[in-house]
């Protein structure tokens, strides 16, 4: 711990002596919250179930942000894992507290191809009610060796394996996705200020000549057109709240107009031509050292183009490369040179400046975590505050970034 706390200072050390952008010093004083260096421009978010937090993390919260998405809470396994059960207890209770103490709320998702409970796509879901038999366990019976060189099962045969039986037709499949929207998101009409409607539709690779959706789950079981369903049903059960598209890596080739990000633009278009109400695009924004910030702001761009608000909204910066250290058995984690976060001080900057630059159509800057300890990253330092809540010299940067306004 002394070690590492020592490290972190010495990067700090580094970072306020070292341009960031290579032609300004950075100075560090008093702490600021990073909300308000973004007043007036665009709402600064965290992403959090909130379960089990200290309170030094709730007010590391309450101080930085002016918006918060659940994880977790609210995807479709979550809140409803069988027919007749939804589970709102955690939900319900991000979305007091956040109320209560001035966050506002981000719906986060109403349809995805995963972490949706099998029921859904089921033609007889009452029969998988009942937990199957499990065979006899068998202390001395070895098991089978795994072929190392066997090929792994596709998302697609997965979903399948998990649905099991028999698939629902396409009409029970809408007419209980339909409940589920209405029941959703008109629980929390007005309290949450919009929703994720559709998240991660378009299938990784391509060539950007289609659309490219996933060949499973929803799009196998009713079709392409569920997307243009869900925005409407989310539109009828709350007529005020913003209804976005979100998925990740669809900046990805922006300035060629090529692969993901071309699907993305073919399937917006879409969506808008079909009368889907959709009001924005949710770059999620999960990024690297390297990431190609020519394609992120032209992403931007090309958005915008189609009248549509842009929001980032899963945000995090490895700060793991390839020149990262050897893995540390005792701490489970590899470790990071101290370069390397200087590095990812200068991609946030950079990032935030790109954000500036574009803040007359970017509603929400989310953060996806409260701390590297708190992230799905986790092992790969990708926040602003380290896990002792301390902000990186990537938490400076970013302040830095909203003074150019």
């Amino acid at each position: 711990m002394y070690k590492r706390n020592f490290i972190t200072g010495i990067i700090l050390l580094l970072f306020l002596s070292v341009s960031v952008n290579g032609q300004n010093n950075i100075k560090v004083t008093k702490l600021k919250a990073l909300k308000d260096a973004y007043t007036g421009k665009f709402l600064i978010g965290t992403a959090s179930d909130l379960r089990g937090f200290s309170d030094a993390e709730l007010a590391n919260i309450k101080m930085h942000y002016n918006a918060i998405t659940p994880e977790n809470s609210m995807k479709p396994q979550s809140l409803h894992p069988s027919m007749d059960k939804y589970n709102f207890g955690i939900a319900d209770s991000l979305v007091d507290w956040s109320t209560k103490n001035g966050l506002k709320v981000w719906g986060h998702t109403l349809l995805w191809h995963a972490q949706t409970a099998p029921w859904f796509f089921q033609a007889n879901p009452e029969l998988e009610e009942t937990p199957r038999p499990r065979p006899a366990f068998q202390p001395n019976q070895p098991r089978a060796p795994r072929d190392p060189n066997a090929p792994r099962p596709s998302m697609a045969e997965m979903w399948l394996r998990s649905v099991s039986g028999p698939l629902a037709c396409r009409d029970v499949a809408l007419e209980r996705l339909k409940n589920h929207i209405m029941t959703v998101a008109g629980r929390y009409k007005g309290r949450v200020i919009g929703w994720d409607v559709a998240n991660e539709s378009i299938e990784d690779g391509g060539d950007g000549t289609t659309e490219n959706l996933r060949n499973f789950s929803w799009y196998k079981v009713v079709g392409p057109d569920v997307l243009t369903l869900a925005f409407k049903w989310a539109r009828e059960a709350d007529p005020d709240a913003e209804l976005y598209y979100n998925d990740y890596n669809i900046e990805q080739g922006a300035v060629e107009n090529k692969g993901k990000h071309a699907s993305s633009m073919l399937l917006l278009k879409r969506l808008i031509a079909e009368g889907a109400p959709i009001t924005g695009v949710g770059i999620q924004g999960h990024w690297h050292l390297d990431t190609n910030l020519e394609d992120v702001e032209k992403a931007i761009e090309n958005y915008a183009s189609l009248g549509l608000r842009v929001a980032i909204t899963e945000l995090d910066v490895t700060a793991t490369g390839n020149n990262s250290g050897a893995f540390d058995v005792n701490t489970g984690r590899r470790e990071i040179p101290a370069e390397n976060y200087l590095k990812q001080a200068e991609v946030y900057k950079k990032l935030f400046e790109i954000f500036m630059r574009h803040s007359d159509v970017i509603d929400r800057v989310t953060l996806w975590g409260v701390s590297d300890t708190r992230s799905w990253r986790r092992g790969q330092d990708a926040l602003l505050f380290d896990g002792e809540l301390q902000p990186k010299p990537a938490f400076h940067a970013v302040i830095e970034a909203g003074k150019k306004k």
